[in-house]
């Protein structure tokens, strides 16, 4: 799990500790994150308004890109095809809502949205079964 990963699950815990009636600082201690009591405040108002995608999307002052919107429509374009890589992701996000994300960023919000992520270089078993289309037959250029 990568840092950006941590920090969201630390986070996510940490607002439902606080949604359960734990003080901001039982959270910020059992959760393992070291913020303010203002900061942790703060998050936990923008937890409660906008869900999970204020933890996902809450970097340093930049405007919130990946919107409910546009986690919702990943949601189901994983769903439909689980194969889909990031690359092609980020091209359609664009296309389709403007916003220009960095193909790791798509790959993390899979991970934290619980969608799968296809490795790349590896076929699927799906791929594996299909025949290539047009493929021509082995032939043997051997000399002899």
């Amino acid at each position: 799990m990568g840092k950006r990963d941590e920090l969201f699950q630390c986070k996510r815990r940490a607002m439902r500790l606080m949604d359960a009636g734990a003080s901001w600082r039982e959270a910020n201690e059992q959760s393992g994150l070291n913020y303010s009591k203002s900061g942790i405040q703060r998050l936990y108002r923008e937890w409660s308004e906008g869900g999970d995608e204020a933890l996902v999307d809450h970097r340093h002052g930049h405007p919130h890109k990946a919107t409910a919107e546009v986690q919702g429509w990943m949601v189901e374009r994983c769903i439909e095809n689980t194969e889909v890589r990031a690359s092609q992701l980020t091209v359609e996000i664009e296309a389709r809502f403007g916003v220009q994300l960095h193909h790791d960023y798509v790959g993390l919000l899979r991970r934290q949205l619980g969608l799968p992520v296809p490795r790349p270089g590896r076929p699927s078993k799906k791929q594996e079964a299909e025949p290539t289309l047009g493929a021509a037959p082995e032939q043997d250029f051997s000399p002899w």
